[in-house]
Parts: C-alpha cells; structure tokens; sequence
C-alpha cells in the first residue's frame, strides 16, 4: 500500500515533469503538404507569374522549391503560399516538380523525390509530397 510520502513524491515528480516539458520539446519544424496548385500548368514562352501553393502546416518561413531550386515565397497563411516564378522556368516545354519546405534554421536541406534543397541543422528540413506542373507547348 502507497503510503501519504509515495503519493506526494509521486504527484511533485509527475508536476515537475509536465512544468519542464516545454524546456526539453524540439524545435524541429512542422511537415508540409501541398494540396494544390493555381495555376497547375502554364503555356511554354509564357512570360512569369505568381505561383499559389495550397496545403497545410505551412511555417512563416516556408520556401517554395521549384525543380530543386529555392523560389522568392510569400507567407500568405499556414495554408497558403505565393512564389514568384520568372519566365524562364515556363520557357520551354516539360514537367515541373514543386514542393514545400519548412526550414528549422538559415541552413536547411530536405530531398523530395529527386529534388534536393539544402539543411544542416539536426532536425532536417520537412519537406512536402511533390506536386506537378506542367509547361505545355
């Protein structure tokens, strides 16, 4: 039988550990998902655009990765992104792969597929499932 002493002990240590939860919790950053893209595809020798990233769990400082290649992007919401996308990646005909990012710090890396970006830090960066575009002829 727990005697009054145990309980106590027991109730202190189990207050302590909920009070210092916070002290120990990773910073690590919150995984991405996109849902959607507008516009989803773009005519080829078009001039650039603005790019509309649709998902969740986006950070304020998520980045939008075009082809393995870090885009301008715009916090609109922890669901929305915009991402300046200048004509020469819609110059030429052929599929192109986007995705998101939450970097945990200045130097980030995250490998989607077979698009890369860079990290450094030890929780890696969370990146998104890849979303497709498309640059039609």
């Amino acid at each position: 039988m727990a005697t009054i002493t145990t309980i106590k002990r027991s109730l202190f240590l189990d207050a302590l550990a909920i009070l210092l939860l916070p002290v120990v919790s990773c910073s690590c950053p919150s995984t991405p998902s996109v849902t959607s893209l507008s516009p989803s595809s773009a005519a080829a020798g078009g001039a650039g655009f603005t790019l509309i990233v649709n998902g969740h769990h986006f950070d304020s400082n998520a980045v939008v990765v075009w082809n393995g290649t870090s885009l301008t992007t715009s916090f609109v919401s922890n669901t929305q992104l915009t991402a300046a996308i200048p004509s020469s990646d819609v110059a030429s005909p052929g599929p192109a792969e986007v995705f998101v990012y939450n970097p945990g710090s200045a130097n980030n890396a995250t490998t989607v597929g077979s698009i890369a970006a860079s990290d450094n830090n030890n929780c890696g960066a969370a990146g998104s499932n890849e979303t497709p575009f498309t640059v039609s002829p």
